[in-house]
């Protein structure tokens, strides 16, 4: 009996899981045959804006490398750097010593000390308080006046007064009508005029020379010929002009005046004062001549001590004491971090679309999170060719980003191309027949069919790999079937996800 009631048990299990099975087959293909049709999402063609983006990846380098070269032959005496120290503008890298310089610096001084002591010497002896006319002729121009400092005139005008021992001025005049030396011309100054001559033509000018009629010395002289058409004008100037000249003291009289004659010899100014020997002036020229030497030798061993220029991060320093360099050497490079670059490589397919002074993204894997913003300053024209593809390079720039080191890798994106007000879709909305572009409107999806075919044609523009362009055939608002792919319950067990497989298709 027991047997009997064990054995119904077991009948009726089987019976239901038969009976189960049965109805998980037709419900499994009633799936399957769901599986098979096309479903659509529903989306509005939307207005906004699209950017294609080119993706590269470059180093971090300095803008300027500037290289300190050494202006002298001299000998490592110390540093006080290495390579890889962050440094200021004006600090001191490396002194050095020069023994040519050391010896020109100590016999200028003693030259110096030498001509100090003669001046001392000389203190008290007097010049002349008469100043004489050097030469036969007229005096043109007297620069000073009664009490005037002797010095003071002479540092203006370069003379007491000035000379014309032959009667001839000339002016120099921009050579326009190709004048030839021996062509003749008129010459007015102020309503005076005389006859001129070219006496040469040099460096696009013509100088003309011209008998002194009383012209005003640097009197504007019009240049013309016979007929009066002007050739130019300039600054009418003596021939051969005999400066006047005197040091010390102030002027006590003035013997004579502007159109006087003289004869070599003639009293001309009478002085007062301080004046001092020629001789004495002498040496205190000597002295100014020795002290810009010695000034300049200073200047010199100032060099000596090298100083970076600008802020910045030394490499190439390879100096050691008591090592000899010769002049013009490399010492060391500063590389800026101011103003940093990154150099990108863009293949030719999208060189086309990127313009010097565009804009670019740049991120770093050492600074996540942070996005900086670059500008392009250059595209080399000169491709790279390399398994068949050919790629330009790119450079960017990047000002004030003190927290990105030199040598950092960088991925940059670069906005190649941008449309505003688009008419956008998404890019699985677009069906390729024939070469050509279709989507589904909403009003042609047919619930009989596995598919409806796209038969609504339109032309696109650019893409970003989601949204696509649309260029013509599509209005703003018209409700566009974006094709889907229907998850069943099996699917789900075996943890299919054809939304993540489309998205890495649409990569």
């Amino acid at each position: 009996m027991k047997n009997k009631k064990k054995k119904i048990i077991i009948l009726s299990i089987v019976a239901v899981i038969v009976a189960l099975g049965i109805v998980g087959y037709f419900q499994m293909r009633a799936q399957l045959e769901q599986v098979g049709k096309t479903t659509y999402a529903i989306t509005e063609v939307q207005r906004g804006s699209i950017e294609v983006k080119v993706k590269g990846v470059g180093t971090v380098q300095p803008m300027n490398d500037n290289t300190v070269y050494a202006g002298f032959a001299g000998t490592v005496r110390e540093t006080f750097a290495e390579d890889g120290d962050t440094v200021r503008a004006d600090d001191i890298i490396a002194v050095f010593e020069s023994s040519t310089l050391a010896s020109q610096r100590d016999a200028l001084q003693t030259q110096l000390d030498e001509a100090d002591a003669a001046i001392a010497m000389m203190r008290s002896t007097q010049g002349s308080k008469t100043v004489y006319s050097p030469i036969k002729g007229t005096v043109k121009a007297v620069f000073g006046k009664a009490g005037d400092s002797v010095d003071a005139v002479m540092e203006r005008y370069g003379a007491l007064a000035v000379i014309s021992p032959d009667g001839l001025m000339e002016v120099s005049i921009e050579n326009t009508r190709t004048l030839k030396p021996g062509d003749k011309a008129t010459v007015t100054v102020d309503n005076k005029s005389a006859s001129a001559t070219v006496i040469s033509t040099a460096q696009g000018k013509a100088v003309l020379r011209f008998a002194d009629n009383g012209f005003v010395l640097g009197g504007e002289a019009v240049v013309s010929d016979e007929q009066g058409a002007v050739y130019g004008s300039g600054s009418a100037e003596l021939a051969n002009p005999v400066m006047v000249t005197a040091r010390g003291g102030t002027i006590d009289r003035i013997h004579r005046q502007e159109g006087s004659s003289v004869s070599r010899g003639s009293r001309i100014f009478s002085l007062k004062g301080e004046i001092l020997s020629p001789a004495l002036y002498t040496h205190i020229d000597q002295r100014q001549s020795i002290k810009a030497d010695l000034d300049a030798v200073l200047e010199d061993m100032e060099a000596l001590n090298v100083r970076a220029g600008t802020d910045g991060v030394i490499s190439g320093l390879n100096l050691t004491k008591n090592q000899t360099v010769q002049e013009g050497s490399a010492l060391f490079t500063l590389q800026s971090k101011e103003k940093v670059k990154i150099d990108v490589d863009i293949d030719e397919l999208d060189i086309a679309h990127i313009e010097a002074d565009g804009l670019a993204s740049v991120s770093f894997d050492a600074l996540p999170g942070k996005d900086y913003g670059a500008q392009i300053v250059k595209i080399n024209p000169i491709g790279v060719s390399q398994n068949n593809v050919t790629s330009y390079t790119v450079t960017l720039v990047l000002d004030d980003v003190p927290e990105v080191m030199l040598g950092m890798s960088a991925d940059v994106q670069i906005v190649s191309r941008r449309a505003e007000n688009a008419l956008l879709i998404p890019i699985e909305a677009i069906q390729i027949v024939g070469g050509e572009r279709f989507v589904v409107l909403e009003g042609d999806i047919d619930e009989t069919l596995d598919a409806t075919p796209a038969t609504h044609k339109v032309e696109t523009g650019i893409t970003d790999g989601v949204l696509i362009e649309i260029v013509e055939g599509l209005e703003e608002g018209d409700r566009v079937a974006v094709p889907q792919v229907r998850i069943s319950n099996m699917q789900q067990m075996w943890n299919f996800r054809p939304e993540s497989s489309r998205q890495g298709i649409r990569q």
